[in-house]
């Protein structure tokens, strides 16, 4: 009887099946992008990108959710996210499957829909669909509120307007000196003659009366009358 061959590895046959230029261009992308751009997960296999630590839910990312693989995986393979923490097992996610292209899967739209909790986070799971599968956890990946971030109440103070001590005026109004002073009515230079001002009348508000007995008999007719006081 002849031996037995062992059975070979899938891994082996996906060595062997898929080019290396994929892998050689993750690592490249690796390499070059910024440092805060992709983290680790607890697969050493698998690498994302860095999601916000404080989002609100239901908002779209800032930029897309990739997903590097450092091993060959083929394309077409499903990768899936997931999201829970003590306090919410199965957070909701919408979007949360994408597929395998070049060792990576890019998630276009992932929305985190379940909240977190007050003051806690969701720890992230992300699962390659793969023979064998693979899966990565990121711990407290992020945290997911209604309101979503929010600048803190000193910052929200100092960002408001102050407001001016003093009413602003126009610039035509600082320029010009003659609006602040006062109106004074103009002078009169020439004089004017006295005869020329008419007579103002006298007119008595009341009436006196008078009798016969006022005057003397032997008075004229020229002479005024004396002032006699009576009650009526």
């Amino acid at each position: 009887q002849k031996p037995q061959t062992p059975p070979i590895s899938p891994c082996i046959l996906l060595i062997c099946i898929l080019p290396m230029d994929h892998l050689k261009q993750v690592r490249i992308a690796l390499r070059d992008a910024p440092p805060a751009r992709y983290i680790p997960t607890e697969s050493p296999y698998i690498v994302c990108s860095q999601l916000p630590s404080h989002w609100r839910c239901n908002k779209s990312l800032p930029e897309a959710f990739v997903v590097l693989l450092l091993i060959p995986i083929p394309d077409g393979t499903q990768v899936s996210v997931s999201a829970g923490n003590e306090e919410n097992t199965h957070g909701e996610v919408r979007n949360a499957t994408a597929v395998v292209r070049n060792q990576m899967a890019k998630f276009s739209d992932l929305r985190f829909v379940g909240k977190s909790g007050r003051g806690k986070s969701f720890h992230l799971t992300i699962t390659v669909h793969s023979t064998p599968m693979h899966v990565g956890v990121i711990n407290r990946a992020i945290k997911v509120t209604v309101d979503g971030p929010r600048d803190p109440r000193s910052k929200r103070e100092l960002a408001m307007p102050a407001m001016p001590t003093t009413i602003p005026l126009p610039q035509n109004i600082l320029s010009s000196a003659i609006n602040f002073m006062p109106f004074y009515p103009p002078f009169i230079t020439h004089s004017i003659p006295i005869n020329s001002m008419p007579p103002t009348p006298i007119i008595s508000s009341r009436k006196r009366r008078s009798s016969t007995s006022d005057y003397k008999s032997n008075s004229s007719p020229e002479d005024t009358p004396p002032k006699i006081w009576r009650p009526f």
